[in-house]
């Protein structure tokens, strides 16, 4: 006997071309996108996508029309940039995928048959010739999908050479924020600035501290505490001057394969006299769209999501 279906939520964005995620009330098991901007005009393009409970993340099936052409069914497959449901009560890491290549780049390239989607955070492990990130989290900040995926907040142009092997996962986001990241960068300057090797979600206003082991050189800093003055995604702008301070840098390879402990920044209070931004559990349901489903830049996109009634 069929099970049947409400609808739980719908509704629209102008596409940028990039992956979109948007949040649902519950568990969907049904899930369609209309590009209202492309229905009917010459250009060949998709115009609408489905998901179903069961289909395997990256999946997605979709229907292309060219104006007056004949409509034509495509399927994305698994591991690809269609859906993936985003689910908080599993966080379960996904399975290991192998990458060939990590470049020395100002925004490390990672080479791989199997790419992740924008947004998500992956950890890489198993690196030859790059083991001071092996074990260390990064969020995608952009995809070429079946080829490689960027790393934007690590700058590996000064290690001694690429990978050439290794795995990553994708990790599950993370249920409670604000949290403890790794750092990839600390400026010599007055302010300071931090990066973080993933999008950090800190606000201006909040407290952190700042730990620094001896390997990565700047010792001075290790254990200060500082306020947050600005942010952007991976940023973070504080009120020290370390303008005197020996330089950030990751140890080599040889220094980390006897095992080292990385640079991190924790949150530990606001400068506010009502808090903001307490621990808080933001778990959800979500459906990641993927650049194969979401639409062109400018594209007007219309989704609904269902879910069974029981």
């Amino acid at each position: 006997m069929s099970t049947p279906l409400s609808m739980i939520a719908e509704g629209s964005f102008t596409s940028t071309g990039a992956a979109q995620l948007i949040q649902l009330p519950r568990q969907p098991h049904y899930f369609k996108i209309i590009n209202r901007s492309t229905w009917g005009t010459a250009p060949t393009a998709v115009v609408q996508s489905e998901w179903y409970n069961g289909m395997a993340a990256g999946e997605a099936k979709s229907i292309s029309e060219g104006g007056a052409s004949a409509l034509t069914a495509a399927v994305t497959a698994a591991g690809g940039a269609g859906f993936r449901l985003i689910d908080l009560s599993n966080q379960t890491p996904a399975a290991a995928i192998a990458v060939t290549v990590v470049s020395q780049a100002a925004s490390a390239v990672v080479n791989t048959a199997t790419t992740p989607q924008i947004g998500d955070i992956v950890r890489l492990y198993a690196t030859t010739q790059m083991l001071q990130i092996a074990g260390m989290d990064f969020t995608v900040t952009a995809v070429n999908p079946g080829v490689a995926f960027t790393l934007g907040y690590l700058n590996s142009a000064a290690f001694a050479a690429a990978a050439n092997a290794g795995f990553y996962r994708v990790l599950p986001r993370q249920l409670y924020t604000p949290r403890q990241f790794f750092i990839t960068v600390i400026t010599v300057a007055n302010p300071a600035v931090i990066t973080t090797s993933v999008a950090h979600g800190y606000a201006i206003g909040d407290r952190i501290r700042i730990h620094v082991p001896a390997v990565f050189g700047m010792v001075q800093i290790d254990n200060l505490e500082a306020n947050v003055t600005a942010v952007t995604a991976g940023t973070i702008t504080t009120d020290i001057n370390s303008s005197a301070f020996t330089a950030f840098a990751f140890p080599t390879s040889a220094v980390a394969a006897a095992g080292i402990s990385f640079a991190q920044v924790v949150p530990v209070g606001e400068i506010a006299t009502n808090l903001t931004a307490a621990e808080d559990n933001i778990g959800y349901y979500a459906m990641q769209l993927g650049t194969a489903v979401v639409g062109a830049n400018g594209n007007v996109m219309d989704w609904v999501a269902y879910s069974r009634d029981n």
